[in-house]
């Protein structure tokens, strides 16, 4: 058990011991007097921890800011993991009794890294890799983490001054407590972008209201929508239509980094959900290499006896499955969900009249907890307020796109579409023209904020102004790294016209369909 012990210093003690953080961080021997300190010193550099999370996230998150409680319990653990490598330090020198000294000028040192090294490198390492600068960002990733180390060596070996070898082993002890454990560990910033209200109806999760959050499509889809098929035939169908499915699936390429697709669409009473899902399929079987690769999820009464539901059960047994098949340490994951979304973050999954439970953040993240565990993934979800699935999905091995922030709709769908917007700009005609999915995203951006601002003219004088929808997108250094090693293993390929499963008109503008 750790000894409580009292400060000794209590008016300069804290002070003392974040300088002391601050030297041991730039490789400096702290000062003994900062070894007397006890537990009630650690829990203030803990505060300040929290205080400067917040300074950094007021920089780095535009406002108006939200502050985030999830991100309280990253703060917490990361010193929790802390105490516990300063513990082993302490055991391994024969200084138990040091523990809360050795605790507060090791969080003091991780604050000051952070703040001074880790915050900076980030910004450069992000700023490359959205220049296309790939190398010389995973040259400063691997910097960035290597710091720390170096940091835990310096220490251990001015704890104990046994040997440049018993310092190595006890700085790696602690570096697998306080480092490596964290980088798997899920976390959440202090601060968000507050939302902007719109006044309209609150989202429910109720399938028949979510859908009523929308705008209703002309007469005609709803007959299409209400085309004959057995429900309970459907129902029981089911397990066999997706082993069917899955037994397509390719084995991974020994060597090779692969990419594995799953295409959602959520959506039967609507065409262009099921049109992007068979799109994408085409897309990235024949310009992504990525053929046998492909699983395709979705709700249509046309395609209700050939292809297995879009679903949370056939999704998380899909990505199951593409687990098993796949190389969890290079393959990748793209998962592609389009359909309509909530104010409060629901997607949409109906094929009237099958009982069918709606999605949220929580529920893909869950779906994608297989195993064996998939490293590697890119997120898509194209939907109205599809920004709020972003903290849930997000980690340093995860590319999250959405068509929309979190408070915004997106446009382009209803029964007159055949694609929406941001599956024209994305899919149909930024992919066709770069292999690189962050440089399609930009580009598919730019696209729709010009056809959202044509739209602004058009919607000029009306009650309601047109809001920009914004995609968003959530990255690091590390995806877009080993997005940039496998987009150098893609063959030359052409592009892939957009052909639409079932077509109806051109595209819907946005002033006529929000989703």
């Amino acid at each position: 058990m750790l000894p409580l012990r009292p400060t000794r210093y209590p008016v300069h003690s804290l002070p003392a011991t974040l300088i002391d953080g601050l030297r041991a961080a730039l490789f400096r021997h702290p000062r003994t007097m900062s070894m007397t300190t006890g537990a009630d010193v650690f829990v203030g550099v803990m505060v300040v921890y929290l205080m400067l999370s917040l300074g950094t996230g007021m920089v780095d998150t535009p406002p108006p800011w939200l502050f985030a409680a999830a991100g309280v319990p990253t703060v917490l653990c990361d010193s929790m993991l802390t105490l516990v490598a300063a513990w082993m330090l302490a055991v391994l020198a024969g200084r138990r009794d040091a523990v809360w000294g050795i605790a507060g000028v090791l969080l003091a040192a991780t604050v000051a890294t952070a703040l001074v090294i880790h915050w900076p490198i980030s910004h450069a390492v992000s700023a490359l890799a959205a220049d296309g600068h790939i190398m010389p960002a995973m040259l400063l990733e691997l910097v960035s983490r290597g710091w720390w180390f170096l940091v835990l060596l310096a220490f251990a070996h001015w704890l104990a001054p046994r040997g440049m070898l018993h310092a190595v082993g006890c700085a790696l002890l602690a570096y697998a407590v306080s480092a490596a454990v964290w980088w798997w560990l899920p976390q959440s910033p202090l601060l968000l972008t507050a939302p902007t209200l719109i006044e309209t109806d609150p989202g429910t999760t109720d399938a028949d209201e979510v859908a009523d959050a929308n705008p209703s499509p002309p007469a005609h889809a709803d007959d299409d929508a209400k085309a004959d098929f057995d429900a309970e035939q459907a129902m029981y169908a089911q397990p066999a239509l997706l082993d069917a499915a899955l037994a397509k699936l390719a084995p991974q390429t020994p060597g090779k980094p692969d990419l594995y697709v799953v295409a959602f669409a959520g959506d039967a009473q609507e065409d262009v959900f099921r049109n992007e899902a068979e799109y994408a399929e085409e897309l990235f079987s024949k310009r992504f290499g990525a053929n046998g690769h492909v699983v395709v999820l979705e709700n249509n009464v046309q395609t209700v006896t050939t292809r297995p539901l879009a679903n949370w059960t056939n999704l998380h047994r899909t990505l199951e499955a593409v687990a098993a098949k796949m190389d969890p340490a290079e393959d990748i994951l793209l998962l592609y969900v389009s359909t309509h979304g909530s104010e409060d973050h629901q997607l949409l999954v109906d094929l009237d009249p099958l009982p069918l439970n709606q999605i949220g953040p929580d529920d893909i993240a869950d779906a994608l907890k297989t195993t064996p565990a998939m490293r590697w993934k890119v997120i898509v979800v194209n939907a109205c307020y599809s920004g709020g699935f972003v903290d849930a999905l997000r980690d340093d091995s995860t590319m999250v796109m959405t068509s929309a922030r979190a408070d915004r709709t997106s446009f382009g769908c209803g029964a007159d579409s055949d694609i929406t917007y941001f599956g024209k700009a994305f899919l149909a005609e930024a992919l066709n023209k770069t292999t690189s999915l962050r440089e399609a995203f930009d580009l598919a951006r730019t696209t729709i904020d010009g056809w959202e601002t044509k739209d602004q003219k058009h919607a000029a004088g009306e009650a309601e102004p047109l809001l920009h929808s914004e995609p968003q997108i959530a990255t690091s250094a590390s995806i877009e790294a080993r997005l940039a090693t496998w987009q150098r293993s893609l063959p030359d390929a052409p592009p892939v016209p957009f052909r639409p499963a079932s077509p109806r008109a051109e595209p819907a503008s946005a002033d006529h369909q929000a989703r």
